[in-house]
This record gives structure tokens, sequence and C-alpha cells, in this order.
């Protein structure tokens, strides 16, 4: 039996990914808007810098770990065991239920000729899918409401966001209502990677735990400092949380 932990000051969906797919399908017949998040040790770092950041994520319908950091920390901290639930898998997986069931994904984010080559392989790869729309994600704030209002009309069933965090999070506690859109996901650079533009690490890294250091080589002046720093403000927190449960117990 599933349920919600909260570990980190985070709250943490024990899904599986097949679970979580069922849940956002479920969702999407219902046509009651929610917001579907993945936490990592970046949005953890995040969290505890901003409340109104934590608030958020902690209010979405759906939150799953997306990254094997905090599956790893919450093993070492002996909570309840976790399975990490990959944002660009979710993504995949509905592209190919969405070709066969007929859903309508909405695409924003990353640049205008990235999103041009995302289109044209989604295209490509699920040629009965039927595109709601898109839009790039380097819109200008007086913008922001005139994109609100072409994902609006367009009657999606899913929004795929590809903003960085915390402007992802931000769009969509401001405007979830409004949209209309049944699910909307945080999928942070899929859109890159499906594209063509980066290419994700291979499997025996990601069960490594080692996911984050493929990508920062392929990014270093954007990912380095992030990650580097990061991870040790990361396991800085982990190693707090392990010694405050033992003081606990």
């Amino acid at each position: 039996m599933t349920q919600r932990i909260q570990f980190l000051d985070a709250n943490l969906d024990t899904h599986t990914f097949d679970e979580t797919i069922h849940q956002i399908e479920t969702h999407i017949h219902h046509r009651n808007p929610i917001h579907h998040t993945g936490v990592n040790a970046d949005k953890i770092n995040l969290m505890k810098k901003n409340p109104h950041f934590k608030k958020i994520i902690n209010e979405a319908a759906l939150i799953n770990p997306d990254g094997m950091s905090v599956v790893l920390a919450a093993k070492l901290c002996n909570q309840p065991q976790l399975e990490r639930v990959a944002g660009i898998d979710v993504m995949i997986r509905l592209l190919e239920l969405s070709a066969e069931k007929g859903y309508r994904p909405y695409f924003l984010g990353t640049s205008e000729p990235i999103l041009e080559k995302l289109i044209a392989t989604v295209q490509h790869d699920y040629p009965t899918l039927t595109i709601a729309g898109a839009h790039h994600g380097f819109f200008q704030p007086e913008e922001e409401a005139r994109v609100v209002a072409d994902i609006k009309a367009s009657h999606a069933d899913l929004l795929f966001i590809a903003l960085p965090s915390p402007q992802k999070e931000f769009f969509v506690d401001a405007h979830l209502a409004e949209m209309a859109v049944p699910v909307s996901i945080g999928v942070g650079g899929s859109f890159d990677v499906i594209a063509g533009e980066l290419k994700r690490a291979p499997k025996w890294m990601q069960h490594l735990n080692l996911e984050w250091f493929y990508r920062m080589i392929q990014e270093p002046k954007r990912l380095g400092k992030r990650y580097i720093i990061g991870n040790a403000v990361f396991i800085k927190h982990v190693l707090q949380a392990k010694f405050a449960r033992k003081r606990e117990v």
C-alpha cells in the first residue's frame, strides 16, 4: 500500500512507476487540475532555503523521488522504501499512452530551436500523437498571461513543463486552475534529451547514482557549481537527519 512520507522537509509518495502512471491517468479522466512534481537533491536544497517553494512542492498532488540521491538517503535514514520515478521516464511513458489513447500534450519550455526539434522527434516517434500546443520557455513576465491563455485554449490533457526550478513550480502554482489542464508535470531537462541535444546517462551510471556526473560533464559551466556544491550541501542535510533520528531512538 502506498503512502506519503515526510523526509528532509519534503513530502514524498511511495508510488512505484506504474502506480504513478495510473494516478496520472486517473487525474486525466477526472479533469481536476493537479500538479505532479519530482524531488531531487537540488530541490531539497532549494526547499530548505525557500519556504514558498517548499510549500508548493509539498502541496502537489503527486510527489515522486526524481533522483537516486533521495532514494539512497531515505534508505540510509531508515525511511520507508522509495522507488525512483524519473521525470523523463514518466514523460516518455505518457507520450506512448497519449499516442495510444488520444491524450493531448502541451510542451512548455527550453529554447525555440530545441522545442522545434522536440516536436519533430515526438511526431516521428509517435505518429498517432496529437499535440495540443507548444511554447518556448524564454518568455518575458509581461508575456506570461498570453502563454497561460494559449495553454488554456489548447484544452490539453497534459502539460509538460521544462522550465528551471523554481520558475516552473511558481508558474504552476500561479496558474494551475486557470490553465485547466488535468495534469501539469515538471520534467526538467527531458526536452533537451528527447530532442537529441543532450544524452542521458547509461543505465549502469543511473543505477550507481552517477547520472548527475554524466550531466555535469556535458554542461560543466552550467551545472558544475550546482552539483559539486549542491551535493555537499545535500549530504550535510542527510547526515543531520540521520543523527537527529539516532537521538530520537
